[in-house]
């Protein structure tokens, strides 16, 4: 009787084992394909109990979960700092992304690693912002006693928010069609 015990709840854990481990991998199944195109060291993540998906990059030392509304990605683009000067001699890198559904799924992240910040944040986004001719109005704001300068740029970037913030010796600069999906992205990141 006690052999039979044993080798049922053997059986029984074998099979939660299994069936967890087939979870988990269908799970990771939706990550795969966008996973393929993107340096190592910057990842997509799946969480195993919700859809929650997660943007790790170790390269640049952040990370975000991706607004749920967007139930996931469809596409993610890493663009690695160039030879050139982009601005003023910073090193700049970027994430370009897509969410799968609903609106202003569109979203890129720049950083620019300064080797000093030795102005403030408004006077950074104010020269990014010439540098590149953009129209609109930069307002410096907090958020959760995270100083940000925010801007709506409608001429050049059809309806865009640009919102700039500093960590570290990084300025990094959000784009997107929402100010709610930008605003979760920084309260939610790690950064």
């Amino acid at each position: 009787m006690r052999r039979k015990i044993i080798v049922s709840l053997l059986i029984i854990a074998f099979l939660a084992v299994a069936g967890g481990s087939f979870y988990w991998w269908q799970g990771q199944q939706s990550v795969k394909g966008l996973n393929e195109t993107l340096p190592e060291g910057v990842r997509v993540k799946k969480s195993l109990f919700s859809n929650e998906y997660f943007v790790v990059n170790n390269i640049d030392n952040y990370e975000f979960r991706v607004p749920i509304a967007w139930e996931g990605l469809s596409t993610i683009e890493y663009v690695a700092e160039g030879e050139e000067e982009i601005f003023n001699g910073t090193k700049v890198t970027g994430i370009g992304l897509k969410g799968l559904k609903g609106g202003a799924t569109a979203f890129s992240i720049d950083v620019y690693l300064i080797d000093k910040l030795d102005l403030e944040l408004i006077e950074y986004a104010r020269e990014i912002w010439v540098f590149y001719g953009l129209d609109g109005e930069l307002k410096g704001e907090t958020i959760n006693g995270i100083s940000i300068v925010k801007a709506f740029e409608e001429k050049h970037l059809m309806g865009t928010f640009v919102y700039f913030f500093e960590n570290k010796n990084n300025l990094y600069i959000l784009n997107n069609g929402s100010e709610e999906f930008i605003q979760e992205i920084i309260l939610n990141g790690k950064w």
